[in-house]
């Protein structure tokens, strides 16, 4: 994964294909990537059903993946990580009718959307939680 330069030089690279994401065969496809304001980078990894924190050099901080959420992602596709340091995931392909998944930092789950119609979930904004602006949200 590329991040360019407002000019279009490459900044930075990211290599998702890493030993310890499962390799080139986990097939972890980058669909989201997210600067936090932490300067770190959250990534949605498709295929491979992993969403990343990337840190300023490169390495993985941190992790969520089928084996943390007992096989719930199936395509995970979006990614929004909230201000009380939680991640809520999409995935498109909806295995077991779960199609949004808000995990904390230390793989917990806190809910998900098990919607009847079990539509995929690509891409997701969380503004307003409990009838409330969410944090850093500007809205009024």
């Amino acid at each position: 994964m590329k991040e360019y330069s407002p000019v279009g030089k490459v900044f930075q690279t990211l290599k998702t294909g890493l030993d310890e994401l499962g390799g080139r065969k986990a097939e972890n496809w980058p669909f989201t990537a997210i600067r936090l304001d932490n300067r770190n980078t959250l990534v949605s990894l498709r295929h491979g059903n992993n969403v990343v924190e990337f840190g300023p050099r490169r390495e993985v901080v941190w992790d969520v993946n089928n084996s943390h959420m007992g096989g719930k992602f199936a395509d995970s596709c979006g990614s929004q990580r909230l201000a009380n340091g939680n991640t809520v995931v999409g995935t498109q392909a909806v295995n077991k009718g779960i199609s949004m998944i808000e995990v904390t930092p230390d793989h917990k789950i806190v809910w998900t959307s098990d919607h009847p119609l079990a539509a995929g979930v690509h891409q997701f904004h969380i503004l307003i939680a409990n009838g409330k602006p969410a944090p850093g949200m500007p809205l009024k």
